[in-house]
């Protein structure tokens, strides 16, 4: 009775050769801003954590895993959806903008700046919209569209925007260490208190503290879906020192307990969107009671036969 779409929104570094070649940045620079702005680490952790437990773990680690989210191999209504370019193409949500100080609201648009502070190209009206049309738009249609869809199935859909921030501070965070290992990112119309709740006890039971709305904020909805009020949203930041070694940018062996703890916790959210709409279904047909008539009859009878 529920649905969960994963939602990776900076997890590419692609550049089309078009754009590239209009980067007001060096080849280095360039590889600076995606690492700061993107990270496909992640999206290939999430892709992971989204497919059933594999074989090769050891007979009590799969039993531990099973135990802990059972539905999560054979659930259909789980989709995951990543925008496919860089930021530095677009900023797809807006996210990165506001972070930067570009915007107050988050919504999606061109950088004007990057992590480094170094200009990025001024693109006229015409190229902006070439832009959105062939790489924004598509991705907020298939983000819509998922959501549409699975509305249109379920009592409830989540919408669960995965991100990542750096374990040291950088131009883009001016918030003081120490960091959380885990951000949870809310919005007032669209995240439930119990989510909340819900999420900050599950990774207090793996061992990770969380914080709320820290050091990122929000969890983003694209504007046409925020008319439905049976989308909820959350927000879900990792720490990169957690899967990463950030100063050689390579996986360390603790990723392959992330990618647990990630199936664990999408399980466990459906588990709890699954509950929660159930309740809601009951509450709106509760179940008649027996008919008095009938009840009169089967007593008739009794007494006659």
């Amino acid at each position: 009775m529920a649905g969960l779409i994963l939602n990776v929104p900076y997890g590419s570094p692609f550049l089309p050769r078009a754009i590239q070649k209009r980067l007001t940045l060096t080849e280095e620079e360039t590889r600076w801003e995606n690492w700061r702005l993107t990270d496909p680490f992640l999206l290939n952790l999430v892709k992971e954590a989204s497919q059933p437990a594999s074989p090769a773990l050891s007979p009590s680690l799969r039993r531990l895993e099973e135990n802990s989210s059972a539905r999560s191999a054979n659930w259909p209504n789980l989709k995951l959806i990543s925008y496919p370019f860089s930021p530095l193409v677009a900023d797809p949500l807006g996210s990165l903008a506001q972070e930067l100080g570009q915007i107050a609201v988050p919504s999606p648009t061109i950088l004007t700046r990057g992590a480094l502070q170094k200009d990025l190209p001024e693109w006229t009206a015409s190229e902006k919209e070439f832009i959105f049309a062939h790489c924004v738009n598509p991705y907020l249609e298939q983000l819509s569209q998922a959501a549409n869809n699975l509305l249109a199935e379920e009592s409830l859909v989540l919408i669960l925007t995965i991100r990542f921030f750096a374990a040291k501070a950088n131009i883009m965070d001016h918030k003081a260490n120490p960091k959380p290992q885990i951000n949870l990112g809310f919005d007032e119309r669209h995240t439930p208190k119990g989510l909340l709740h819900l999420a900050g006890h599950v990774f207090k039971r793996f061992g990770l503290w969380s914080e709320l709305d820290y050091p990122l904020v929000g969890a983003p909805i694209p504007e046409a879906l925020k008319k439905h009020a049976r989308l909820k949203a959350l927000g879900l930041a990792i720490r990169r020192d957690l899967y990463l070694d950030e100063t050689k940018a390579s996986l360390l062996g603790s990723a392959s307990s992330l990618v647990r703890v990630l199936r664990s916790f999408f399980s466990l959210l459906g588990q709890e969107l699954d509950r929660v709409a159930r309740l809601r279904f009951r509450r709106a047909f509760p179940p008649k009671p027996p008919s008095s008539v009938i009840k009169a009859d089967k007593v008739q009878k009794a007494l006659t036969s």
